[in-house]
């Protein structure tokens, strides 16, 4: 990373939103992200470690609750563009789909004990209860990031929006790999269903006080313009989506990241608990929380240092800079993860972390960019569309990555029964897969950035002239 300012990167700044709603819509993040990924921090802790439940029945689960979201993202990202209502186009969708979601995520941990250690009985209460769930995330997450994207008109303003979002997706991940490991404290006896019901259950009600301010105190943007705008049938929309160059390049750079840095939260578990800690799961899971500890504290002093950093040198070089330290963090975590010296892997963390973080920034503020592009080269806005799309293939890479981690797992040997004593051949695939499989597709997003046209002075150039139309159009 160059240290130069770059002309095509850096353009005149203005505060076109305002901290307190840049606030309001950051606490949403927290709800969102509990929602989002909290089934994955327990699924496979719960349902695997605990209940016994195969590693290729919880693939296949992961796996068919993506192949759902195919059908219900795309259909409500343009159901959302095409809704004229007096409460707008996403905050009605945002309302159903956080308390739905809230609702499923503090219930579907109540497993009957007449299914504990079952198989197919267990998969299908997994399954059912997760399609139940992501169809409630989908009506919240898609309008949710709709809403980000269309709230400021400024390239760089976009990112300052986003890093409040960023704050509360990183309390959200410091939350979050606590879960398991609270569920096995004394206080429930050391009996991790009866912990998840209580630890669940204040994460759902989480979800339903934390979206409030988002609902009530963000304003919709791009009102007015969309009201006149005519309604697009949903296989045009797709069409439009995918004809769109910097939005392909964008989903690549989400798909290969993802894959890469997700092998974390799906394998981390496994390498703690059964190499790191000879199957002693309270160990394990401790360090995981441990670990995103440090990295929450890492995000907190590094959110608004990148922030600024983009306005200097550019959202672009920044991006490709914490698509490196992915890379970087997951190649020292082959020396990193060791049984001698459990905490040396804490080194790894803020590589990790900065690049985790820095990625979601800048790639999230991106896409609201693309949103100018598309309206520039067809006359729409559609920010449902992209935050149906982005969040599609950001749901198929998790699937790819917790189905595929699951299957590895079965490939490789793995065997939930045999704790720490798993072969010398499985340990050695798992810290291969774990340290090899991110860094090579870090390098795979870096090449590919090299590609992506939407810089600075591109974007400026889309938005006068699209200012120039708006005004033409008003005019007449």
């Amino acid at each position: 990373m160059t240290s130069a300012k770059d002309p095509a990167e850096t353009t005149p700044e203005s505060e076109d939103v305002s901290p307190k709603k840049k606030l309001a819509y950051g606490m949403g993040a927290l709800p969102h992200e509990i929602v989002v990924t909290g089934m994955k921090h327990l699924g496979n802790p719960i349902f695997n470690i605990t209940l016994g439940l195969s590693n290729s029945f919880i693939g296949a689960v992961y796996i068919i609750i993506r192949i759902w979201d195919a059908f219900t993202d795309p259909f409500l990202g343009n159901l959302s563009d095409n809704t004229r209502s007096k409460w707008g186009r996403r905050k009605p969708f945002i309302a159903f789909g956080a308390l739905g979601s809230g609702l499923v995520f503090a219930f579907m941990w109540w497993v009957p004990k007449s299914l504990y250690g079952t198989a197919w009985p267990l998969f299908w209460y997994f399954l059912l209860l997760a399609l139940l769930h992501y169809t409630f995330v989908t009506c919240f997450q898609v309008p949710y990031n709709a809403l980000g994207f269309e709230l400021s008109s400024n390239y760089h303003g976009r990112t300052k929006v986003f890093a409040y979002r960023a704050f509360f997706t990183a309390i959200a991940k410091f939350i979050l790999p606590w879960m398991f490991w609270l569920t096995l404290r004394p206080m429930f006896g050391g009996d991790a269903m009866v912990g998840v019901k209580w630890v669940a259950g204040i994460g759902g009600a989480i979800v339903i006080l934390f979206i409030i301010p988002t609902i009530f105190r963000v304003k919709e943007g791009s009102v007015d313009r969309a009201k006149k705008q005519e309604k697009i049938d949903l296989l045009k929309a797709i069409r439009l989506t995918f004809k769109n160059a910097p939005f392909r390049i964008l989903v690549f750079l989400t798909f290969v990241t993802i894959f890469g840095s997700n092998f974390g939260l799906a394998m981390g578990y496994y390498i703690n608990i059964y190499y790191i800690f000879d199957g002693v799961k309270e160990d394990g899971a401790f360090l995981v929380g441990l670990g995103n500890t440090v990295g929450f504290i890492i995000t907190l002093l590094t959110i608004p240092l990148v922030t600024h950093l983009s306005t200097k040198i550019g959202k672009i070089k920044m991006l490709g800079f914490c698509i490196s330290m992915l890379g970087v963090g997951s190649i020292l975590s082959w020396w990193c993860y060791t049984p001698e010296y459990p905490y040396l892997q804490l080194v790894t963390y803020p590589f990790m972390v900065m690049g985790d973080m820095g990625f979601w920034l800048f790639v999230t503020s991106m896409k609201a960019d693309i949103c100018d592009w598309d309206e520039w080269k067809t006359g729409l806005r559609r920010e449902g569309m992209y935050g149906a799309a982005t969040g599609w293939f950001q749901k198929m890479s998790q699937a790819a990555t917790f189905g595929g981690a699951s299957f590895i797992l079965t490939w490789i040997g793995f065997e939930v029964a045999l704790g720490g004593n798993q072969s010398e051949s499985t340990f050695l695939w798992l810290r291969g897969i774990y340290a090899g499989v991110p860094a090579i597709l870090a390098v795979l997003g870096v090449i590919a950035l090299k590609y992506y046209p939407l810089n600075g002075r591109k974007a400026a150039e889309i938005e006068n002239d699209l200012e120039m139309r708006r005004s033409t159009s008003e005019a007449s």
